[in-house]
């Protein structure tokens, strides 16, 4: 089996023998062909503004129900619409306005009109009035007066989960500079999860980038890869519309249920990409390479093995959507997450509680106020192929995201409270998805999409495996957290001889938030326990403590305030010396001079920690404000003990 050809425009299908169909596959419907003879029709929409301006007087969307949009009749939303959409009377149509005026009460949805919110007001009264709007709101545990199960004497207070954040991996305007827009360069992300850095990236090209770009995005998990392709696939794919594929792309990414014509696209986008398969006995028997919007491509590199699996669970029909989601909800309802889903709960505004909650119960990334009633079909991307939910319990659409960006967002593109935080979301990420459509379709971007374990990945490229990447090439290498996994001399000696020796600002970069874990004292929230007597006996020798404070105390790890408190201490503690002593311990700095490379002092991608500025020395803390400060603890549950490294060429 031949390498991956360098040329932006050959094929990766295999050759003719052997060539087997994928008997399980189930062909787009008629449904889908009817959307897309009608989206050739309407091509030239594409042009038009996300927001461009609505009449004052909106009528019904015609030969619209069979589309791929969140509207009420299947359009793409460019606004947050009038929220009374559910009729209840069947002569009763949808409002299909703009809506301005925000519930007086949860701010969670908005109508056009006092009419439509008091036809409303009977669907709308139950979810205004749930106890998660009550700023006297309490977790399980205060009401049962027992700890928490996470609290236990041998706790620590970790995260409940970690994503890690959403950059520009490439910088290339801050790095390289403008006299540098007509070279070609070259990234790899070695073992990533999703294409948010990636679409990040992309999104930050300079509109009049003139060079080739091509990226490498790689991981050993074969569902996770493949899950990235399809979803890749669905929004560069150039048969929908733009705005309907980044609606489609968001719901394949976000959502656990999908609507009869994103389900139907869903398998189409199967069918294109896993319809033809090499049937040779060939390890690396499984090839693809697909149109995008644009002169780039996309292509994929994988095993026959890792392929069946994803295949099998994307294709399968064995189960049904109530299976499936009774299975999610097993999963997120755990008597064992009861506790840590309160505690998350509880660091919320009462309007965020809210939003959080309907996510979590019907599974669906839209704003608060639209109709999900359409969602009638299991994302297949999310459930295996017996219908078992493999997202995680405290699966948080909004983590890795700039929260403060995706709230102003939100309010400028669609007039949309803080309060439907999910709302705001939406919108941003059509913002993003829609920007990376453009970037693809304008600029010269390839994909190369692969599955393997990143070492093995590593020594495969050096051996010219894939001569698009051939020899020492890439400008970053985000290799992620896989310094937590192998050593950091080992991630050096696999990646460090892969980086471009001709670009001054070539980049390796790594994650790690298990650095401590060998050194059970150098957080501030390792010991809560003992945090909590000292915070007690320095706290009750001020005489004008406040008594909520001295309330707090006696709850002990009962109380949600305090458990916050000790949770946020390392946002503001200085690791940097413990922290230098692991890097010592990992032979660091000799690994690193062995292939010409350091440790830089200031990072040139991303801060050394959460908070700080890019250009942050060591020892420098977080200097955010109070806003910030929930944005990264409580919606996105960043971990402040996380560190961020970048190898760069000596000089």
């Amino acid at each position: 089996m031949g390498p991956i050809s360098s040329s932006p425009t050959a094929s990766l299908t295999p050759s003719a023998p052997g060539l087997i169909r994928v008997k399980s596959l189930v062909r787009a419907s008629t449904v889908y062909q009817n959307m897309i003879d009608r989206i050739r029709r309407q091509r030239s929409s594409d042009s038009d503004s996300f927001l461009s301006s609505q009449s004052s007087h909106r009528h019904e969307p015609s030969n619209q129900a069979s589309s791929f949009g969140l509207g009420p009749y299947g359009e793409p939303i460019k606004y947050l619409m009038c929220a009374n959409q559910s009729t209840r009377v069947r002569a009763q149509k949808r409002c299909t306005e703009q809506g301005l005026l925000p519930c007086p009460r949860c701010q969670l949805v908005k109508y056009c009109s006092e009419r439509c919110q008091k036809q409303h007001w009977p669907r709308h009264s139950s979810a205004c009035a749930h106890p998660y709007l009550e700023e006297s709101w309490q977790p399980g545990w205060v009401l049962q007066e027992r700890l928490p199960s996470f609290a236990c004497s041998s706790a620590t207070f970790s995260p409940s989960s970690f994503i890690f954040p959403v950059f520009d991996t490439l910088n290339l305007t801050q790095n390289e500079g403008e006299g540098a827009f007509d070279k070609d360069y070259k990234l790899c992300f070695a073992a990533y999860a999703d294409i948010r850095n990636l679409v990040e990236t992309v999104n930050n090209l300079p509109s009049n980038y003139k060079g080739r770009f091509d990226v490498l995005i790689n991981n050993s998990d074969p569902i996770i890869t493949n899950r990235n392709l399809i979803i890749l696939y669905a929004l560069l794919n150039p048969e929908p519309s733009i705005d309907e594929a980044v609606e489609l792309a968001i719901h394949f990414m976000y959502s656990a249920v999908l609507s009869a014509p994103s389900a139907a696209y869903l398998q189409r986008c199967l069918d294109d990409i896993y319809g033809q398969v090499d049937g040779c006995n060939s390890d690396f028997s499984f090839r693809a390479s697909l149109n995008t919007r644009g002169k780039g491509r996309i292509y994929s590199f994988q095993t026959i093995a890792g392929v069946k699996q994803p295949l099998e669970m994307f294709t399968s029909t064995t189960y049904s959507l109530a299976t499936a989601l009774q299975n999610r909800w097993e999963i997120l309802d755990a008597s064992e997450n009861v506790d840590s889903w309160d505690r998350f709960l509880s660091r919320l505004r009462p309007s965020h509680r809210m939003a959080y909650q309907r996510f979590r119960e019907t599974g669906v990334l839209t704003p608060f106020s639209v109709d999900t009633s359409r969602f009638m079909h299991p994302n297949r991307l999310m459930f295996s192929s017996q219908g078992e939910w493999l997202g995680r319990r405290n699966f948080n659409p909004l983590q890795g995201w700039d929260a403060t960006s995706v709230q102003v967002e939100g309010a400028k593109f669609a007039m949309i409270e803080s309060a439907d935080i999910f709302g705001c979301l939406f919108f941003y990420l059509k913002s993003q998805f829609r920007r990376f459509a453009y970037q693809v379709k304008d600029l010269n971007v390839n994909f190369v999409v692969t599955q393997f374990d990143p070492q093995i990945l590593a020594k495969g490229i050096s051996a010219g495996v894939i001569p698009i990447f051939e020899g020492a090439c890439f400008d970053r290498v985000d290799t992620r957290d896989m310094m937590d996994d192998i050593r950091i001399e080992v991630c050096l000696a696999d990646w460090g001889p892969l980086l471009n020796r001709g670009n001054p600002f070539a980049s390796l970069l790594m994650y790690s938030r298990a650095w401590h874990y060998e050194r059970p004292y150098a957080l501030a929230r390792c010991n809560p326990h003992a945090a909590l007597m000292l915070f007690m006996q320095k706290c009750f020798e001020i005489p004008s403590l406040n008594n909520k404070l001295k309330d707090a105390f006696v709850q002990g790890l009962r109380s949600p305030a305090l458990l916050r408190l000790i949770e946020s201490l390392d946002a503001f503690y200085d690791h940097d010396g413990i922290f230098h002593e692991f890097l010592a311990a990992q032979n660091t700095e000799s690994a690193a001079a062995a292939f010409g490379l350091g440790l830089r002092s200031r990072n040139l991608i991303h801060p050394k920690r959460f908070g700080v500025p890019l250009d942050a020395c060591a020892h420098s803390l977080p200097d955010i404000s109070r806003s910030q400060f929930y944005d990264l603890a409580s919606l996105c549950e960043v971990d402040f003990s996380a560190r961020f490294l970048e190898f760069g060429w000596r000089h």
